[in-house]
Order: C-alpha cells, then structure tokens, then sequence
C-alpha cells in the first residue's frame, strides 16, 4: 500500500512539473536522454576528479553577488547573519538542500528570469558540474516549477525535476518535492573494511532514480530543521575506465566465496524506502578577518529495502549523521584554529545490508586528506581534522591571503556480511591500529566574506595529493 501510494504521488507530482513547464513553452531538454537508461555501473579514476572542488556555494552566494545586477544592490552578507541594507540579488540563487543529501549548488541568471546556468550539484570524485536549469520563477506565487540537466567535467550526468513550495503558513516554512536521476561513471572501491589493500582498486558506475520530499522550517537566519522522505532505484556495475571493473575482485551474490568478496548491491537494482528528520544551526562569523564561531548539523532516518525480485533485497539500516565545526580566534583575527568532528553511523536492521555504495567512508578533501576518494567503506566513519591557520597579508577587512597547516585522522569500521568469518569480525572492531592519518598545508586567498581560492598538499602513507577549491575549507 506505502508502495502504491508513493508511486501515485510520484507520477502526479511529476506530471504537474512536466505540464507546468510545458504549459509556459520550457522544454526539458535533458530529460529524453536519460528517461529510458538501464541498471549500469562505470566508474571513472578518483585521481582525476582531486582537483576539482565544488564551492561552498550556500556561503558564497550570500555574501557576494558573482553576476552584479545593473544597478548595484548592497551586499548580502554571510553565514554572520544579513544587515540592515542587505538584499537578494534576482541574478544569483541558491539551490539548498540540508537532506537526505547536503548539498548546494548555485543557479545564476544570465538571460530571462525562466533560463538559469548552474554550477556544482556532485559528490566527490565526480568533477564540476554545469548546465541549466528552467524555471516558472514568480509566475505562480504559490510553487516553483523546475528542470535542472547537469554534466560534470568528468562527463558524469544529472537530471532534476523539482516543485518548490516556499512558503506555508509563513515564510519560514517551505516544502520541497524532487525527482532526481543521476549517472556517475567512475568512483573507486576498494573493498568493505578499515584494511582493504591497494591492489584491489576497483571501478563502478552508479546509476539512481530518486523521489524525494522535504518539509523544512527556518526557526532563524542560522537554525534550520525539517524532516524528509524518499524512494530510490539505484543499480552498480562495471565502471569503464583503466582502473580495473569491479567484477575483477567482487560479486553481488551473497554466496560467493571468500565473503570478503561480497558487495551488497552489485549487479542488481536496489529499491529503498528511507525517512527521517535533521537539522543544521550556522554559527559563523566572517566579518572580519578567519572564520570564527561554529557550525553544528545532525540527520537521523531509517532506511528499508524493498523486495523487487532481484536476487538479493534484505537492506535495512538506521543512520545517524553528525558534523560539528568550531573556530577560535587565537589573540587576533589573523590566527585561528579550526577543528571538525564528522561521523556516519550506520547501523544495520537484524542480519539486513547496506548497499556497498551507500556505507560510510573516509578519504577526500573533507574525510582524510592525503588518501584517495572512498579509500575505506564501512558501516560507520569518524574524521577528526584540525588546522592551524596565519594571514600573512591582509589586503581588507575580509580580503587577504592565509597559509595554513592541517592534521586530519579518520578511521572506517563495521561489518555485517557474516557471524562467523574471521576478517569480517575483525571489521567490525573499532581500533587502534585501524586510524589512518594524514598531514599537509596550503595557502588559501580570501576574496570576500565567503568566496576564496585554496591550494593544499595531503600527505598519507599511501600517497601525496594536491587539492584545489574554492572555499575557505571545511
């Protein structure tokens, strides 16, 4: 019945979007191509997607107007909180998303209000993303009607259907309904487990069809919470670049031998049900000078697999997400010390799975540095990371170039594919000898409040990578 009705709400969300845009003459350009695609899984090496960095585009945009209307609008400021004269720009918006997913990206008018370019909307490992987005804007007061196609550098593709509703009741309560259909064709695995070797690098392509709802209220400029829901199709298989597919070392069927082997997930569609609440508080302040204050979010939901008659179908986890960020001044506003706690908890329902793809991980520009994207997966991860960070030339108040060291350690453990193998067990230990860490500096040059241009080399013991982005950090 769940089943019935979600996809009956589904078919008449996206028929009102497909009307509304058709009804105004914007026609979904990317839809087509991706409308009939099948199960498929091609992975692309994780290396060639290290320097390209999406932007913090929820803080960038608020304090800086990247295309400036013809008369000059007073600066929106940051995550400090907007001042008396600030207003919004009609040129650039913000795409928000706190869940199931965070994510932001930016969409930025530069022709009729109806057409937008967008930049960002992927994961790690997966490039930059561009295109366009078309929408009614204010031609309905009551809903927004969307339709977003995004290719990223790396050639993966993305496609959304969105109806926004922003405002309920009052303005600070807004409600948001999306399909999303998304095609990454390389990200790398490596294996389940805090010790998985090198050798068995691996790629997968990962195709998702989603259907998600989000009910959110913003209590204040910085405190925001809501609750979501959704249902996905998400299919894995052989990526199809120079790395090695991952049928070379892994299968999706439960019996294969050794266990270690087993990929929940792979070679089959997984449909899962999931819901579950969240809530994000900004605290911080970039009015003068390095960051300072904190940063607080947290998710919770449960996640249910649906029997669709692939050969394998028991998934059920409960997942709790948390990422706290502080920033303290160190005598003056040119010294500062930055520290963050992220943790994955996922916590699996009986002797259900997770699907490989969706397990926690540690690895990349925000979860180790120095070790490659989704180096380790497993059922839970915590990253500590710390920085140290000195202006050394300071231009404005907000403009100025900062050179910093870090300190990141991470570690990935969790294992339900078996009671009894020894290396399974032994997974799912949390432990000493299982952090991996990594070291490293750079140099970041501040533009304004929020945008900025970061360079940094991570050192682990496995290798050395460069990072390029375009935010303060994390």
């Amino acid at each position: 019945m769940i089943r019935s009705a979600l996809k009956l709400a589904t078919v008449l969300t996206t028929g009102l979007a497909l009307t509304a845009f058709l009804a105004f003459a914007f026609p979904c350009q990317a839809q087509g191509g991706n409308d009939e695609s099948s199960v498929a899984i091609a992975t692309t090496d994780s290396d060639k997607s290290a320097n390209i960095i999406t932007p913090n585009w929820s803080r960038v945009l608020k304090d800086y107007v990247l295309i400036p209307p013809p008369t000059p609008d007073p600066q929106a400021t940051g995550p400090a909180g907007p001042t008396p004269t600030a207003k919004p720009t009609d040129r650039v918006k913000v795409r928000e998303f706190l869940a199931p997913w965070r994510e932001v990206f930016a969409a930025l008018r530069f022709g009729p209000k109806y057409v937008n370019g967008v930049v960002g909307g992927f994961e790690q490992g997966a490039g930059l993303g561009l295109g366009l987005e078309f929408t009614t804007a204010d031609k309905f007061s009551w809903v927004e009607f969307r339709a977003t196609a995004l290719v990223s550098t790396l050639l993966d593709r993305r496609f959304r259907l969105d109806a926004v509703f922003p405002k309920i009741g009052d303005e600070r309560t807004h409600a948001n309904l999306w399909f999303n259909y998304m095609l990454i064709r390389g990200w790398p695995f490596y294996g389940l487990g805090p010790r998985t070797p090198q050798a068995t690098r691996t790629s997968f392509q990962l195709e998702k069809r989603s259907y998600n709802g989000l009910f959110q209220r913003d209590f204040t400029y910085r405190m925001k919470a809501g609750v979501y829901s959704g249902l996905s199709n998400t299919g894995a298989t052989n990526g199809n670049s120079d790395v090695p597919p991952i049928n070379q070392f892994f299968s999706g069927n439960p019996a294969v031998t050794p266990v270690i082997a087993w990929a929940p997930g792979l070679d089959m569609n997984a449909e899962i049900f999931y819901y579950g609440l969240y809530g994000e508080y900004d605290g911080r302040n970039n009015e003068r000078g390095l960051t300072k204050g904190f940063y607080l979010y947290g998710m919770y939901g449960s996640w249910d697999g649906i029997d669709n008659g692939a050969l394998f179908t028991d998934y059920g986890w409960l997942w709790g997400l948390f990422d706290a960020r502080a920033y303290i001044p160190l005598a003056s506003d040119k010294t500062s010390f930055a520290a963050r706690v992220f943790g994955s908890f996922e916590n699996p329902k009986g002797g259900s799975q997770i699907p490989f793809y969706y397990q926690s991980f540690i690895g990349g520009r925000l979860y180790v540095r120095g070790f490659r994207d989704f180096r380790f997966r497993a059922n839970n991860a915590l990253v500590l990371s710390t920085e140290l960070r000195q202006t050394v030339w300071a231009q404005t108040d907000t403009r100025g170039l900062d050179i910093h060291a870090f300190g990141d350690a991470g570690q990935a453990w969790g294992d339900n594919r078996s009671k009894t193998d020894p290396q399974v067990l032994a997974n799912n230990k949390f432990s000493s000898s299982n952090w991996r860490f990594g070291v490293g500096g750079g140099v970041t040059y501040r533009y304004n409040r929020a945008f900025a241009v970061r360079i940094e080399l991570g050192h682990s013991n496995e290798t050395n990578l460069v990072y390029f982005s375009l935010t303060r950090g994390f």
